[in-house]
């Protein structure tokens, strides 16, 4: 077996009864966690698998839990098969390097597998998250640290961008003029600081246009765009869709909260 072949996929949130069961399976299963921590076993390795970081538990070896499932736990699982060479150039277990990415084509696998004909795109998007695993693998590892008042600048945007913020007013928390962390920002970062905000903006409307009912314009608002037009032209410059587009594709239509 040279390709990778889908068997079925899900999302499992919990209502922090029961723990995963055990088992042997024969077939490979990839486990990726949302929220929360998932306490597992495969033989007699012992994981925390926790939010952004992925397991891939292996056929014909046991592995169940090791603790009850805690409420705030949800994650995507998908069974498959492939080769042992296919197989091997995997991480087993690692923080995934892209994790919207891992999010986005999990959610699109859950959804395209109740399409009539999907057997081949199925397998297309299951080998798609499995080199996911390797990239967490080969790129996480290589990234380059941002120098420190860059990494000053993005720690405080990933905690306030949902409000009003610019760059003048980083650079003034920062002690800094705004041209000079502009510029030491966009050398460390490879964007500008406005383009960041908007990108931090944009990544969280992505994940409640997933996963809430709210109204678009709502979102908008409740991530820091004050302009409607603006936040659709921004959300399209980010993932080449309209906001609407994008939750009709990527939006979970049912979850399950059974034990697996």
């Amino acid at each position: 077996m040279k390709n990778v072949k889908f068997e079925i996929a899900g999302y499992f949130v919990s209502n922090g009864k029961g723990r995963h069961v055990t088992r042997v399976m024969d077939c490979h299963e990839l486990i990726f966690v949302k929220s929360g921590v998932l306490h597992i076993r495969e033989a007699a390795r012992f994981y925390e698998v926790k939010a952004g970081q992925y397991l891939i538990l292996r056929k014909g070896i046991e592995h169940g839990g090791t603790a009850d499932y805690e409420k705030d736990l949800s994650f995507f699982w998908g069974h498959f098969d492939c080769s042992r060479e296919r197989l091997k150039k995997c991480r087993q277990y690692g923080t995934s390097a892209r994790q919207d990415y891992f999010t986005q084509y999990y959610t699109l696998l859950v959804n395209e597998q109740k399409t009539q004909d999907n057997s081949r795109t199925c397998d297309l998007l299951m080998e798609i998250l499995l080199n996911e695993t390797c990239r967490a693998e080969t790129e996480a590892p290589s990234r380059i640290k941002l120098p420190e008042l860059a990494e000053s600048a993005k720690r405080l945007i990933d905690l306030r961008f949902a409000g009003s913020i610019s760059t003048s007013d980083v650079a003034a928390e920062l002690n800094c003029s705004p041209d000079y962390l502009g510029k030491v920002f966009r050398k460390a970062a490879g964007c500008s600081v406005l383009q960041y905000i908007n990108h931090m903006r944009c990544r969280e409307a992505a994940f409640l246009l997933r996963t809430s009912v709210s109204s678009i314009k709502e979102i908008a608002f409740f991530c820091g765009f004050n302009d409607l037009p603006h936040f659709r032209r921004q959300f399209f410059r980010e993932y080449s869709l309209s906001p609407g587009q994008y939750r009709r594709v990527y939006r979970l239509r049912k979850t399950n909260t059974m034990n697996l």
